[in-house]
């Protein structure tokens, strides 16, 4: 009896371990952001990727701009804190992401995630944050978005 109760308990905590693994890698649902906002997600090896940094520089310096095409930043480091904007978000969700999008260990790697949920853009290497924007400038529901938008005085 006394051995079956060991069983039964060792099993149970196998089962709950993994049952929130499986719930922690989930632990950030793009979805929520879809038809809100479109998605900039930058996967880094390191934070002094030079790419990297400069692209981060250029999102600092345009934020208006970002702001203006409803863009949010991701900043998924390979080993560290990874972050929406300047907050940070669970732990899993790094590892979470980077196996979504079948990302290159050791590579940085941009993507851009329409309001649609799509991915628009895929980038190993550099990329410049004027292409982002003109490739964001093309798509249809930003074309509305910019004839909707009142004129600013």
């Amino acid at each position: 009896m006394k051995k079956k109760y060991i069983y039964i308990t060792l099993v149970s905590i196998v089962v709950f371990t993994m049952a929130s693994k499986v719930e922690g890698k989930n632990s950030i649902d793009l979805s929520e952001y879809q038809w809100k906002n479109r998605l900039l997600l930058l996967f880094t090896p390191s934070l002094d990727e030079p790419r990297y940094l400069k692209l981060k520089e250029d999102i600092s310096s345009q934020e208006e701009e970002v702001k203006d095409r409803d863009l949010l930043v991701f900043h998924i480091l390979e080993s560290g804190e990874t972050k929406l904007e300047n907050s940070p978000l669970p732990e899993s969700s790094g590892d979470y992401l980077r196996e979504k999008f079948s990302i290159t260990p050791g590579a940085f790697t941009v993507l851009l995630i329409g309001k649609d949920g799509g991915v628009k853009l895929r980038s190993e290497g550099g990329v410049e944050l004027a292409e982002i924007f003109a490739l964001i400038d093309t798509m249809p529901m930003r074309q509305r978005e910019m004839r909707e938008k009142p004129p600013q005085r």
